[in-house]
């Protein structure tokens, strides 16, 4: 590496600490073990490390600034967007928003950024909020729960739904069970199915995965029934899900009673499919969302869905980062906001004869 190109998360990174270890060490701080300093010292050596004043007061210094990153699907483009998908946005909006209002409050900026999902050749910009920001918050998707680790080795992170069994940083993330779960009694309770479908989200989300774990153990405590055939892959988005919805309809097998989508634009998308083949929702089939984005209660749509705080989410965020920063809440705190089902026409509450058109 040239002289001077490599930075100290870098050194950090290679070193196996936190950028605030590095810079005691450069600091020629005796609170840092020798084989911790030995580790420093190699990583500065292999570099070819050159120390900026800067990098020298990072131990003691705070930016009042934190980042927020959140997910920006593949095959949108800035000059030619995907109108059909524009609600999916909403929800990152109420997170940005929600951590923009607290961190105002509370004296910090906040940089958010928008990572490309699916673009393995794009640089991701988290990288870049490194030397800005006091701490991070990382929305569904945009790192692994091995990329948030590392990004808490180097300073205080919040992953926003995630595990919840990391050793650093914290999590915060909504009941995805219980959302679920009311879901899944209010349909068997009051409409009496036993025929399920459901629409998954990313393979890669927390959230997805927590979503369909709490479908099953639904299904099993009340005996309904999900055939293979009506298991679809939404990817989250609207168009995806219209077109799995498209593929499964190619099967000569019946429909389920209703689809349960793990968000509310994959729930737009198996409605749109529905109503294309002739259906009518909730006549033929009963449809369900998970969010409760604007147009989900729009008298267009009158989705059937669990709302989560998204606003509220990104004001918890940001007291969590700050709680860390302040040393006022643990390494490894886990936080869950409560959802709540709202029930409208698609799952046949109502006029059972709804034309969603």
């Amino acid at each position: 590496m040239a002289k001077g190109s490599a930075t100290i998360y870098d050194v950090a990174d290679v070193a196996c600490v936190s950028i605030a270890t590095v810079s005691r060490v450069l600091n020629g701080s005796a609170q840092v073990r020798p084989e911790t300093r030995d580790r420093v010292d190699a990583a500065v050596k292999k570099l070819n490390f050159v120390p900026s004043p800067a990098a020298r007061s990072l131990s003691g210094g705070r930016r009042w600034s934190i980042g927020l990153a959140y997910p920006l699907e593949e095959d949108r483009h800035s000059a030619f967007p995907i109108r059909d998908d524009d609600a999916s946005v909403l929800y990152a909006d109420g997170i940005v928003r929600g951590a923009s209002w607290r961190a105002t409050e509370l004296g910090y900026s906040l940089f958010a950024c928008a990572v490309q999902m699916g673009n393995e050749s794009a640089s991701n910009p988290v990288h870049h909020l490194y030397s800005a920001v006091d701490g991070i918050i990382l929305s569904d998707r945009v790192v692994s729960n091995v990329g948030a680790m590392r990004i808490a080795k180097r300073m205080h992170s919040v992953h926003l739904s995630g595990s919840g069994k990391l050793k650093f940083g914290g999590t915060i993330r909504v009941d995805n069970d219980g959302g679920i779960q009311a879901v899944v009694r209010h349909l068997v309770d009051v409409h009496g199915v036993k025929d399920f479908g459901f629409v998954t989200g990313s393979p890669d989300s927390s959230d997805a995965a927590a979503r369909f774990k709490a479908f099953e153990s639904s299904l099993n405590a009340c005996g309904g029934v999900l055939r293979q055939e009506n298991f679809l892959l939404g990817d989250f988005s609207l168009s995806r899900a219209e077109d799995a919805v498209d593929l499964r309809m190619a099967n000569t097998s019946a429909l389920p009673e209703v689809f349960v989508c793990a968000n509310d634009q994959m729930a737009l998308g198996v409605v749109r499919a529905l109503l294309r083949s002739g259906r009518k929702v909730p006549r033929d089939v009963l449809v369900t969302g998970f969010d409760d984005i604007a147009a989900a209660s729009q008298s267009q749509s009158n989705l059937t869905t669990v709302s989560q705080p998204s606003f509220e989410l990104g004001v918890a965020a940001v007291n969590m980062v700050v709680g860390l920063l302040n040393r006022q809440i643990e390494i490894g705190t886990v936080q869950i906001l409560p959802t709540q089902l709202m029930v409208r026409k698609s799952c046949g509450c109502g006029d059972s004869g709804l034309d969603l058109t």
